[in-house]
């Protein structure tokens, strides 16, 4: 039984989709040894240029290493002490408030109907009958246990284990009767030791946690040269330079990324501490807001998750201003303050502190938040730019991975030519317009037409042979790309002013097509380029070849160039130069092969046996030939056989110019 390639391709892609799935469960159900490791990765990229830096004014690696973390414990440790006195100070705060809490909550239920406030009084009486009906229930059933006498060994009996089944005197609600309709059964408590050991394990986990990722950190640091050499030797496959250029990018990347972040984000939590504290000293009767410092620390922490932290970081201060104060001035207030301060952050300070981008789109930012979120919990919230920067990188510089970069990169690898040839296909003239005259804003003519023009003309031709475009749709194509070359024309021709149409006095090429309609566009494209040098004129594809032997006698040109597009054209265009040649035509003739060729120099030797003085691969070496001929045809010591000779050599670099036939 053989194995076909597409089977080989079912086999590939199938594999490569076990992996994803493998991969993403790994790193789920294994987080308590990613999470760690991952924060401390975060951690070394945050803290490794201090450490450079330190390295570079001559500090030993091990005594800069520990520099640099106590330093960030330091820090650390300061922010959490002055967070937890303020959370103290709030909490304790809080009941001082209940009235004006109640007053806003009053106000705003009188904005609502009065089916609602019916509602909200209905509510209050049905409370307050059951609370008194309630109460006698509750004081006779207490005096009825109370009745109840255990001796001692019972009482021990009961706690060690306790009763699965109750009598019904002994339950205040066992669900008998209307005025007991619950049946209630109390749950022993927890024992000593089982009630520690689970307040220690909430306590100890995120310690146990934060000391790995602070080991990780400080080990990565200290061996971080070390680690990078091995990362490389396993990962690179003896491709050394792809595997460090990989490597570096993705550390400048996130280095700068989480300094500029940081640096944005201590920045904003100290602005906006000073902005509470302005507003709560002129406009408010105590003359401060409540916790400014608190709500500054935790903006600071909380806008290092995307998107979700910047906005949860505006709701604290805002409903402690909407809650506490009288009236809705100090509200007002602080709205402006954040909404001021986002908008100079989004605008001025991040463009300006981040330099280069991360090289992640927006749509992206947001996709990578919500998915390592429902990988990791918060922590992935926090990951998910980092982690999603390294999937960039790496779908950048590893073929197989292409796909990554393509989904997530900022910057889209696409040809101008292809999205050209998009926009075409959907009819969109006007995107299509602005894409071509911004890159020929960007380039020159010689590089649109390379690059942009040909490319679509190519690609229309292959399309259309594939049966992937109906005869009217390939038609349509070709009506709009000519509509862009003419604009093209015009738009060179008021450049010049008008000064050179004039084209009487100027020497003339003549154009010819070897087997295809398109060519004809390729031809404009060269009288366009060549406006103020040449008179080129086309003859049309309806014409026999012995007949544009006899035209192109009687049109004297100095040059004929005769157009190839690709596929196909090839024996067209050597007939053509026969019938030239045989007609008496003594000039030069030059072929262009708009494409790139693995077997040039056979194919140009046939071209010079059927008659052709040289061969080209691009637009822009067309130019280059037809104005090289023209020099010399204005020298008077060359003659008419001299031109037709110039050229008998091929033209080097001529392989590496345009897209495979």
């Amino acid at each position: 039984m053989t194995t076909t390639k597409s089977d080989l391709a079912t086999i590939s892609a199938v594999a490569q989709q076990l992996a994803v799935v493998l991969t993403v469960a790994a790193l789920f159900f294994a987080r308590d040894v990613f999470i760690p490791l991952a924060l401390g990765l975060l951690l070394s990229f945050l803290l490794s240029p201090i450490v450079s830096r330190l390295r570079r004014m001559g500090v030993p690696n091990v005594m800069a290493v520990v520099t640099t973390a106590a330093l960030a414990f330091l820090l650390l440790a300061a922010g959490f002490t002055l967070l937890g006195r303020e959370l103290t100070t709030l909490v304790g705060d809080l009941p001082k408030h209940k009235d004006e809490l109640v007053s806003k909550a009053r106000s705003v239920a009188g904005m609502t109907t009065g089916v609602g406030g019916s509602l909200d009084d209905l509510a209050d009486e049905v409370t307050k009958a059951i609370e008194q009906e309630a109460a006698p229930e509750l004081q006779a059933d207490d005096q009825g246990e109370g009745d109840v006498e255990l001796t001692l060994m019972q009482q021990l009996t009961d706690k060690v284990f306790p009763a699965m089944k109750a009598s019904p005197e002994k339950l205040p609600n066992d669900g008998t009767s209307t005025r007991r309709p619950l049946f209630v059964r109390q749950v022993p408590d927890a024992l000593p030791l089982a009630s520690w050991a689970s307040s220690a394990g909430t306590v100890l986990g995120p310690l146990a946690t934060a000391g790995l990722v602070s080991v990780f950190a400080i080990f990565m640091l200290i061996h971080r040269e070390d680690l990078r050499d091995r990362i490389i030797a396993v990962v690179s496959h003896g491709n050394y330079v792809t595997t460090t250029e990989a490597l570096d990018e993705a550390a400048g990347r996130i280095s700068r990324y989480l300094i500029a972040q940081t640096i944005v984000n201590t920045s904003y939590g100290f602005v906006l501490t000073i902005g509470l504290v302005i507003i709560g000293n002129s406009l408010t009767a105590d003359g401060e807001f409540p916790n400014a410092v608190l709500w500054g620390v935790l903006a600071t922490c909380l806008r290092f998750v995307p998107y979700i932290g910047p906005t949860v970081s505006a709701v604290f201060p805002l409903a402690i201003a909407l809650s506490v104060f009288p009236g809705y001035s100090v509200f007002v207030a602080v709205l402006v303050l954040i909404i001021t301060m986002e908008l100079l952050s989004n605008n001025i300070l991040e463009p300006w502190l981040y330099g280069a981008s991360t090289g992640i789109s927006a749509v992206a930012v947001i996709v990578a938040a919500v998915f390592w979120g429902w990988l990791w919990g918060p922590v992935g919230l926090l990951l998910s730019t980092p982690l999603t920067v390294c999937l960039v990188v790496l779908g950048r510089y590893v073929p197989r991975f292409k796909i990554l970069a393509t989904l997530l990169g900022e910057e889209v690898e696409i040809p101008t030519s292809m999205r050209l040839y998009q926009r075409l296909l959907a009819s969109d003239e006007h995107h299509a317009r602005e894409i071509l005259f911004h890159h020929l804003d960007q380039k020159d003519l010689d590089s649109t037409c390379d690059r942009v023009l040909v490319p679509v003309l190519k690609r229309i031709r292959s399309d259309h042979d594939a049966d992937h475009l109906t005869d009217a749709d390939a038609s349509r194509l070709f009506a709009m790309i000519g509509g862009l070359i003419a604009e093209l024309n015009d738009r060179f021709d008021d450049a010049d002013d008008g000064d050179l149409n004039e084209v009487d006095g100027l020497p003339v090429v003549a154009g010819c097509m070897s087997h295809h309609f398109s060519e004809a566009l390729v031809l404009n494209l060269i009288r366009t380029g060549g406006r103020t040098e040449h008179d080129l004129r086309s003859i049309g594809d309806e014409v026999l070849p012995p007949d544009i032997g006899r035209q192109i006698i009687a049109m004297a040109p100095v040059v004929v160039v005769i157009v190839v597009l690709p596929k196909g054209g090839f024996a067209q265009a050597r007939y053509m130069c026969k019938a030239i040649r045989s007609e008496g035509y003594t000039g030069p003739v030059v072929v262009a092969c708009l494409g790139k060729f693995k077997n040039y120099n056979k194919l140009f030797v046939r071209f010079r046996k059927a008659g052709a003085s040289s061969m080209t691969t691009t637009y822009s070496q067309t130019q280059s030939k037809i104005q090289s001929i023209l020099r010399l045809h204005h020298s008077p010591s060359i003659d008419s056989s001299s031109l037709a000779n110039s050229d008998s050599a091929p033209v080097p670099g001529s392989t590496n110019e345009q897209q495979s036939v």
